[in-house]
């Protein structure tokens, strides 16, 4: 495969980018990660590296177009839903829509999550821990159950080895998500009366989450960790920050060594789902998608928040340009997977 890193595109892009071929794709963006910071920016955020209009008819991993899968009669019950919730970028407006779309004995009644019936004290089933035996034991005794939602594990990749299984989730801006988790969790949700600086914050969820198996049981361990959209989708392996000597600075970024084969994975498995919305094209382009993939026609519950009031957390207003610059750096593998 021919790349050349000059000015805007790769040459011959559009042969590049409509083979079906999953090598092609992820040489060209684990190219991108290499580039230098500036560089790497701007040809995310000013130019169509991926040629957008193209890609809507391609999908480098399977036969059927990653961006418009086989849609989903609202009549065939042999169709399950498997929803990806990344934590703070829509999963619960998703789940309202959910509620607001489908029967209420086709969801589990906790945000989506199922109870796991050998744990049985904790709605959370942490879903996302299940072999696909016990999914499919799952369904089988619940058979008018037709959608379940992992939020703090990552994705197991085994899901797209069931049969009538729509793999679905929702990304959002990595940063903004990254802000939009501290307002929730080192905010409004953090008991202590002197609450954390952003810093503080990130330093303490990173000690938090050192060392921990991915498929623990305690919740919201992983939330602030960079390149959490890429962890997610990697099997929990990829890299994150590292404990700087100043916890009122951030922690160090960690993108020089071991990153490409979980940069890799998390390509292959977000390629390979059914949808993927973004929460800052939900008013119009997600409704759209979810309209001919799901057959959803109610969106009035389109933004909606678990708990406090409405906030759209953008992160280049509420960090300074050189706390955001870095922040973006930091992050820009996952930057990466939402521009494409």
């Amino acid at each position: 495969m021919k790349i050349v890193h000059a000015t805007g595109v790769i040459e011959d892009a559009n042969a590049l980018l409509i083979v079906p071929s999953s090598d092609s794709h992820v040489d060209f963006l684990i190219h991108l990660a290499q580039l230098p910071s500036d560089e790497l920016k701007e040809k995310l955020e000013t130019q169509d590296i991926f040629k957008t209009n193209l890609l809507l008819e391609s999908c480098p991993f399977s036969e059927a177009p990653v961006w418009l899968p086989p849609s989903v009669p609202k009549k065939d019950r042999s169709a399950f839903v498997w929803y990806e919730h990344l934590s703070k970028a829509g999963g619960t407006s998703f789940c309202n829509m959910v509620q607001d779309n489908m029967k209420k004995t086709e969801i589990p009644p906790y945000y989506c999550m199922p109870r796991d019936p050998e744990v049985p004290n904790d709605p959370d089933g942490r879903v996302g821990r299940w072999s696909n035996e016990k999914m499919e034991k799952y369904m089988k005794n619940h058979p008018s159950i037709r959608l379940v939602s992992n939020e703090w594990q990552p994705f197991p990749k085994e899901r797209f080895q069931m049969k009538n299984m729509m793999t679905v989730t929702t990304l959002r801006h990595p940063l903004n998500r990254l802000v939009s988790a501290y307002h929730f969790w080192g905010i409004l949700h953090n008991p202590e009366k002197a609450k954390p600086a952003l810093p503080q914050w990130l330093h303490r969820t990173l000690i938090r989450s050192q060392g921990k198996d991915p498929q623990a049981w305690p919740f919201a361990v992983h939330i602030g960790r960079y390149n959490f959209l890429s962890w997610k989708f990697s099997n929990g392996t990829m890299p994150q920050g590292t404990v700087a000597s100043d916890h009122n600075a951030f922690p160090l970024a960690n993108i020089e060594i071991g990153w490409k084969a979980s940069f890799t994975e998390a390509v292959e498995n977000l390629a390979k789902f059914d949808l993927v919305l973004i929460l800052e094209l939900m008013s119009h382009h997600s409704m759209e998608m979810m309209k001919r993939t799901l057959g959803w026609t109610n969106f009035k519950h389109n933004h909606v928040v678990p708990s406090g009031q409405v906030e759209n957390s953008h992160a280049d207003k509420d960090l300074s340009p050189e706390q955001y610059d870095y922040l973006w750096d930091a992050n820009r593998f996952d930057m990466i997977l939402y521009y494409w």
